[in-house]
Order: C-alpha cells, then sequence, then structure tokens
C-alpha cells in the first residue's frame, strides 16, 4: 500500500520542487515513515521498469556484488519500476513511438527526491538518450555500456565478442562504437527477427521458458561466426541465457553495472 501510495503521489509532476514538496506531503501524512537515510553512507536509485523482471534481476545482482556480513553492512536503494510511463526504446530508435527520456528523468527525480544520490538505469537501449537523460538530473548516472567494456577489457581482452541485442540497439551501434577497434559480430536479419525479437518478447509476456531455446539458437549463430564472448545487449538476455548454456562465456552489462554501483557507493562512503 505504502508503495503504491508513493508512486501515486510522486508521479503526478516531473517537476523536483514539485516531487519533493508531494513527497513532504506524503511522509507527513504517515508518521512512522521516513526518507531519511545516514549521512554517512550514499543511496542508489535504480530506474526500473525497462523491463521488470530485467530490474528485479539486477537488483538482486546489486545486492548479491556487495560483500556484507550483516543486513546493515548494504547500502540503501530505492527503486521505482513504473513502466507506464516510460514508452518502448526500440520503438522510438526506429521512429516508432516517442522518446522515452521524458519519463526516465521523471522517474530519475522521482528517487533523487527519495534520496537518491547516484542513479543506475539497467536498460541498454535506453543509452541512445543517456546524454539527454543525464542532462536532465542532478545526479550522476552510472553509464552501463562504458562499465561493459571495461569489464569486458578486464576478464577478456582480445575477445571478438558477438552481439544478442534489441533492434533499437543494433541500429544505433552502442555497442560497436564502444568496443572500437575489435569488431562486434552481429546477428543476420533473420536471426534478430525469428528468433532475439521473439525471445525478447516472450520474456516481456512473463514466458521465459519458450525464450531460452530461441535465445540459445541465437548465441549459437554467432559462435558459428566466430564470436568468442557473446554480450547480453539486452536486460532480458540473462533471464534466458548463461554462460553455462554456452560454448563461450556470456557478458552481462547488468554485471557490470551492479560492480560500478557498488564500487561507487565505497567510494562515496565516508565511514571510517
Amino acid at each position: 500500500m505504502v508503495n503504491r501510495l508513493w508512486s501515486i503521489v510522486a508521479a503526478r509532476s516531473a517537476a523536483p520542487s514539485s516531487i519533493v514538496y508531494r513527497l513532504s506531503s506524503f511522509f507527513k501524512a504517515f508518521p512512522g515513515i521516513s526518507m531519511e537515510h545516514s549521512p554517512m553512507t550514499k543511496t542508489l536509485g535504480i530506474i526500473g521498469g525497462m523491463g521488470p523482471l530485467a530490474s528485479a534481476l539486477f537488483l538482486r545482482k546489486v545486492v548479491e556484488s556487495v560483500t556484507a556480513g550483516k543486513d546493515q553492512d548494504h547500502p540503501r536503494i530505492v527503486m521505482d519500476s513504473n513502466p507506464a510511463i516510460i514508452p518502448d526504446r526500440t520503438a522510438a530508435v526506429l521512429g516508432e513511438g516517442p522518446s522515452p527520456a521524458p519519463g526516465i528523468i521523471q522517474t530519475g527525480r522521482i528517487l533523487i527526491a527519495a534520496g537518491a544520490d547516484f542513479l543506475a538505469m539497467p536498460c541498454v537501449t535506453a543509452h541512445a538518450f543517456f546524454d539527454k537523460i543525464q542532462s536532465g538530473l542532478g545526479k550522476p548516472v552510472i553509464h552501463m555500456l562504458r562499465e561493459t567494456r571495461a569489464l569486458a577489457e578486464r576478464l577478456w581482452p582480445g575477445a571478438r565478442p558477438g552481439l544478442l541485442g534489441t533492434e533499437g540497439t543494433l541500429k544505433t551501434g552502442l555497442f560497436d562504437n564502444l568496443f572500437k577497434p575489435a569488431e562486434i559480430i552481429l546477428p543476420d536479419t533473420q536471426t534478430q527477427k525469428e528468433l532475439i525479437n521473439l525471445a525478447i518478447a516472450c520474456v516481456k509476456g512473463g514466458d521465459i521458458e519458450s525464450a531460452r531455446p530461441l535465445i540459445l539458437r541465437a548465441a549459437q549463430t554467432l559462435t558459428e561466426k566466430g564470436a568468442d564472448l557473446i554480450i547480453a545487449g539486452c536486460t532480458e538476455v540473462p533471464l534466458m541465457l548463461r554462460s553455462r548454456d554456452t560454448s563461450v562465456p556470456v557478458l552481462d552489462p547488468m554485471d557490470a553495472l551492479a560492480r560500478a554501483c557498488v564500487r561507487h557507493w565505497h567510494e562515496t562512503d565516508d565511514r571510517p
């Protein structure tokens, strides 16, 4: 009930001052609830909903990336998963729908009003709008794709990666630009439409089991082309594909982002 009321109150306006005012009014109505956090630690805000299952998996990855002996060793995390206000990212990239940037910025501002000191956006295609999103927020957003490139260089230097992602991600060339001079191996049009797109749609519809054989076949086409590393270039892909399923490692950008979030938390943690 509290989370739903929070969403209703906070989502009324994208203006930061209005959001803060509405959140403050909300917490006054529920005196037993506080949005304050210890000044000794920083709070991570997760811009969720792209898609909901992937956001839940990312939250788990962040928690599992923390070295902790007890609950209190973990950072404070706030997440807003409100897919209704964030249009489809691929449709926007392909010119078939509105930009998701305003909805993402609104979500980020809600998180900042709730106490977030830095933000994470676990959606690959949304990074096509990264500069606009970052400029619309007053707190740093960790760039998932740059962290992915850094992790690949550290763990698999010289690898020839293959990419499993949305049509939007492929069209933007986000990974191609970041991984230069390495050549990214891309799926052919038939594999993209008949296997990858369908697999992602299955996950978004909650049917992961039907998605698994499709994404496995797509991954196999990339290894047959010479890929010795698979980039899970859509945050739905790790829900249906893991390294043990393939003959080559699978690089999950959410792993790279989760590690970066924890590292950022430690770098800004003022506790003795």
